[in-house]
């Protein structure tokens, strides 16, 4: 599997899947500590992803939407059903692959839902907190989150 989130790279890794996550280079230990094998995106991306997996990628999951990543996606998946992005409306559309839009389609949204819940109950899930922030601030917040790339924690809006 090859996702790009650390928190996904957990989850999958905990579900028994090995994990290649893509990163800046700052953000290798994070991918590391999420159980995820991390590859620096940038030019040759597909080159240093298939590299590390010469047998191939079964999964791919975009949460970054961009077309690099999507052009890697689909050089190293056979199956387009096999790639998931959850911000890359138009080329999904327009490549036949899965998306999702605010929920994972229903069947695999409850099968997924039922392991993570007893991941968390077990503890063994961890959810990194990027920051959190008053809500009055949600508007500024969005602004942010729209102009720069999160770095793999979550943000949490408090009363």
């Amino acid at each position: 599997m090859w996702p790009s989130s650390p928190q996904t790279s957990e989850q999958a890794r905990l579900l028994g899947a090995r994990v290649i996550g893509t990163c800046g280079r700052d953000n290798f230990d994070l991918v590391r500590r999420f159980g995820g094998e991390p590859v620096e995106y940038g030019e040759g991306l597909a080159e240093r992803v298939q590299a590390m997996a010469p047998d191939g990628i079964q999964v791919a999951l975009d949460c970054a939407g961009t077309d690099e990543a999507l052009d890697a996606s689909f050089a190293l998946v056979r199956n387009r059903r096999r790639i998931m992005t959850c911000c890359a409306y138009p080329r999904a559309f327009d490549e036949d692959m899965e998306f999702t839009i605010g929920t994972w389609p229903a069947a695999a949204e409850r099968a997924a839902r039922a392991d993570i819940i007893e991941l968390a109950a077990a503890g063994k899930l961890e959810v990194p907190v990027a920051g959190t922030h008053p809500l009055s601030e949600a508007g500024s917040l969005l602004d942010f989150l729209s102009r720069r790339h999160p770095g793999g924690g979550k943000h949490a809006l408090t009363p």
